[in-house]
């Protein structure tokens, strides 16, 4: 009977240690696949040179081809976040490549800034959001995490929507 009840203990810490491990692979693969979708997103509208809609669609598109559609709420202008205010206003987009409302679930979210550094060339820059869902086996879904990236300063960039692509 000893032996027994040792193995049903040994048993059970083994499955644990099973559950943990594939937690972690979980959370890993998901956390790397976000952030190479951030990454794109930014190369994409660096190539576009701003957040012009022959951006949006290429975006929508590879988000589409590589099935990412995690949804999450934008930063909010102001909004305290950890004991951070963040300063900048995100517009977030659909998977449509349509802008959402403030409050309502977006893909991905693009904040512009432009630099004014007294230098005759109009320069901008955009930072990227997108989300990471921590979804565990057993567990479910239990939070969304945003993953930021910015663009290296983009000059005469266009957030016009009427460029053909």
């Amino acid at each position: 009977m000893r032996e027994a009840i040792g193995g049903t203990w040994l048993f059970g810490l083994v499955i644990t240690f099973i559950v943990f491990f594939a937690s972690f692979l979980a959370v890993s693969i998901n956390y790397s696949k976000a952030f190479n979708v951030k990454n794109n997103i930014v190369d994409l509208i660096s190539k576009y040179e701003g957040n012009n809609n022959c951006a949006r669609k290429k975006i929508n598109d590879y988000l589409r081809d590589v099935g990412y559609l995690v949804p999450g709420e934008c930063p909010e202008k102001n909004a305290i976040v950890a004991g951070v205010t963040n300063p900048y206003e995100y517009i977030g987009y659909d998977i449509n490549g349509n802008q959402v409302l403030s409050g309502q679930k977006a893909h991905y979210c693009i904040s512009t800034d432009s630099i004014d550094d007294n230098v005759t060339l109009e320069k901008k820059f955009y930072r990227v959001v997108v989300f990471f869902k921590l979804d565990l086996p057993l567990v479910g879904d239990l939070t969304t995490f945003r993953i930021k990236g910015e663009t290296e300063s983009i000059y005469f960039a266009s957030d016009s929507n009427t460029l053909t692509c």
